[in-house]
């Protein structure tokens, strides 16, 4: 029971890391002036560190996720219920999603770093960035919203 209630932890721990650490890019960055030095050191110094975090995180839910739904059918007598696999469906499709956002995330921090470097505006690329760690943050919390909702199945 104990490793269960472990693997559970981490799971959870790993979903609110992700939503965290991109939250928090976007509160931070909304409070700075998108052109300003103070925002432009920051952003190209915590993307790639919020961007590894959450690799690590993306990484670990999927096994732990197995590790939650093996531990969930050795304790039950029967089928799932309509309602879990609907969930649990729902929320694997929102895990892809995050993926793909995460990708498009190192791509957006590439492209920020090229413009800080360039004589280009760096107001576009730092827009995408701060609109993806939200899209992010967004799915995160329906994400953790919909794990409690399977908790209570």
């Amino acid at each position: 029971m104990m490793l269960r209630e472990a693997v559970l932890w981490l799971h959870v721990l790993c979903g609110v890391t992700w939503l965290g650490t991109s939250a928090a890019f976007v509160l931070a960055a909304s409070s700075m002036a998108v052109e300003s030095a103070e925002w432009k050191e920051f952003a190209l110094r915590s993307a790639p560190r919020i961007n590894r975090i959450n690799f690590a995180a993306a990484a670990i839910i999927p096994l732990t996720g197995i590790g939650n739904l093996f531990g969930a059918a050795m304790t039950r007598k029967g089928p799932f219920p309509p309602a879990f696999v609907g969930i649990l469906t729902l929320k694997i499709a929102i895990y892809f999603v995050m993926a793909i956002l995460l990708s498009a995330t190192v791509a957006a921090e590439r492209r920020m770093r090229e413009a800080a470097a360039s004589a280009d505006g760096l107001k576009p690329a730092a827009r995408r960035l701060i609109w993806l760690y939200g899209a992010v943050a967004g799915c995160g919390v329906v994400a953790l919203g919909l794990g409690l909702w399977l908790a209570g199945t």
